[in-house]
């Protein structure tokens, strides 16, 4: 697991990308499962996540993978979580299209945008098409985490399960078609 640390003010957190063979831990998290996710992913009793919802909240158990079906996703652990669980299904979650770009607007809040779900800072699930560019929404700290092909953030090339930390205004450019998560941080983003 890959520590992502962001300000004296957040608290420590660790991300991972998980698939159906090594499903979430049990601990206090935020858990998005992929849209292109095949299977659900059970998490106590009857509730389960299907493609594209996301949970936030404490695990009393580890979730696990519906069986025999490809699954993909991303677990945040949140060791000092003290809300209580909350989920929201793929249609409640903000979406803006821009010709060569989709963006969903996961948890937390964009100037004027917010989701559902409450998150320090935001956290986007950025898809782009190959050549085209994205910029951050803010002069900020940013957490970039590629999931399938390859951004470009000045002359560094940033591939599919790597990250990479910015920290300006940052435009990304997709060397192929992309899909990343970002995470921003809470600290540096501006009011409205």
């Amino acid at each position: 697991m890959i520590e992502a640390r962001f300000g004296p003010r957040q608290a420590e957190q660790a991300w991972r990308l998980f698939d159906e063979t090594t499903p979430p831990c049990g601990i206090p998290s935020l858990i998005y499962l992929l849209e292109d996710a095949v299977g659900r992913l059970m998490l106590d009793g009857n509730e389960a996540l299907y493609p594209g919802d996301i949970y936030i909240g404490p695990l009393p158990q580890a979730p696990h993978a519906e069986p025999g079906l490809p699954l993909r996703g991303i677990q945040i652990a949140m060791p000092a979580l003290q809300a209580a669980a909350q989920r929201l299904c793929k249609t409640q979650i903000p979406v803006v299209t821009a010709p060569g770009s989709r963006t969903r607007l996961l948890a937390g809040r964009i100037k004027q945008c917010s989701s559902p779900l409450p998150w320090p800072g935001a956290l986007i699930d950025l898809r782009l098409d190959a050549t085209m560019g994205w910029t951050l929404p803010c002069q900020c700290k940013a957490r970039i985490i590629v999931v399938s092909g390859e951004l470009q953030y000045r002359d560094t090339p940033i591939r599919a399960g790597s990250e990479q930390l910015v920290s300006d205004t940052a435009t990304l450019y997709a060397n192929q078609r992309s899909h990343a998560l970002i995470w921003l941080d809470a600290d540096d983003q501006p009011g409205d």
